[in-house]
């Protein structure tokens, strides 16, 4: 059994999303929701595997719901709210945004990608889009006590040696894994 994760003090850290028009790194490109179910464990996060697709250079990755700006969206926060409901079904405008990270550059084609937070009020149903294989939920709690570890990841131009966690055998890192540490140094 895992402890509660202190999404209150969470709350208290993290940054308005006005924050976003004034990152020295530029206005994001996209943006991903980590979303947080409270009831689950004392406070899990929803994670997806994506889909293998030939061009996606996070093909078959574990990753947070999210994607590129489109020219629909009116804020980066839009975004994440599309993109949850387009990948997990989740409409997010109906649950509370507790705020966002500070935008993390993906390495792979140079984005900025900006992580908000959203705690679920209410319970939800997933369904999963083409775009996504898989979804799961990680008790907080047990990510900021497991170990990074290294791991063997496939790429595209073969294996690389990367750090990572591992949660039943599923390997995060990558652009995931710094969100991820970002939002754990949060409680710290």
């Amino acid at each position: 059994m895992t402890g509660l994760f202190p999404l209150e003090v969470l709350h208290q850290r993290l940054l308005p999303e006005s924050s976003l028009l004034e990152s020295l790194e530029g206005v994001p490109d996209a943006a991903v929701a980590i979303i947080i179910d409270a009831k689950i464990q004392g406070g899990s996060a929803l994670f997806i595997k994506r889909s293998d697709r030939p061009g996606d250079p996070w093909s078959g990755q574990i990753a947070f719901p999210g994607g590129h700006r489109s020219t629909i969206d009116r804020s980066l926060r839009d975004t994440a709210i599309r993109e949850a409901n387009e990948e997990v079904g989740v409409c997010l405008s109906n649950h509370q945004m507790l705020g966002v990270l500070s935008p993390i550059r993906a390495h792979t084609r140079r984005i900025l990608v900006a992580p908000f937070i959203f705690q679920l009020i209410s319970n939800v149903s997933l369904k999963l889009n083409d775009e996504v294989t898989e979804s799961f939920w990680i008790p907080l709690s047990l990510l900021s006590d497991l170990n990074v570890g290294k791991s063997n990841v496939e790429v595209e131009d073969g294996v690389l040696t990367v750090d990572a966690y591992t949660y039943e055998g599923r390997v995060i890192w990558g652009l995931t894994f710094r969100i991820l540490n970002s939002l754990l140094a949060k409680n710290m």
